[in-house]
């Protein structure tokens, strides 16, 4: 199947989830509120937290349902992945703001083999054995598009600020990410001659 058919067939699942967590993280954009140990802080980062798990964990079950690799909804351990790939990017993000585009190229393919059904071995670093050449063009092309992202949520929060530039910033996140996901999700598996 390819990225723009899966997209099609699960765009009951993706959409909702990215608008829902752009709203959401817009609504955490509350005034006076600065990063220190303070209550209201934690509160706000661990629901910006909870809102990404939540959409990356129905998008990547959405995904692996219109392949035929299963349900639509991740079970625990899928839930457990995805906070955990949730937490290292953001941990990259405190080392090292660069660092964050190669951690979410990785956790981009690793995701595929989280929600992964064992027919489908192309999924996640096995397209690497199978494909090395479309599966190193796929990580590059990955790669440029987060590293886009990374640029655009830059400029929006230099220009454009507030709970409008977390609506923006959160909504080509979404839909970007949306994409990248499912490019890797849809990627065949090529059997060797």
């Amino acid at each position: 199947m390819s990225t723009g058919a899966l997209l099609g067939h699960a765009w009951r699942v993706w959409v909702p989830a990215v608008v829902l967590n752009t709203a959401l993280q817009a609504l955490l954009v509350a005034p006076f509120v600065t990063p220190a140990a303070s209550v209201v802080f934690v509160v706000l980062v661990l629901a910006a937290i909870a809102g990404v798990v939540v959409s990356v964990g129905l998008i990547g079950a959405a995904f692996r349902s219109a392949l035929g690799g299963g349900t639509r909804w991740p079970s625990w351990g899928e839930w457990l992945a995805v906070l955990l790939l949730t937490l290292a990017v953001s941990a990259s993000a405190l080392v090292a703001a660069w660092l964050v585009i190669p951690v979410l190229a990785v956790a981009a393919i690793m995701l595929p083999a989280v929600f992964g059904v064992p027919q489908r071995t192309a999924w996640g670093f096995g397209l690497f054995a199978r494909a090395p050449l479309r599966g190193i063009l796929l990580t590059l092309v990955t790669l440029a598009l987060v590293a886009l992202l990374w640029f655009a949520a830059l400029m929006f929060g230099f220009f454009v600020t507030g709970c409008v530039g977390a609506a923006l910033t959160w909504l080509v996140i979404g839909v970007i990410g949306a994409f990248v996901l499912a490019t890797w999700f849809a990627t065949p598996r090529r059997e060797r001659a």
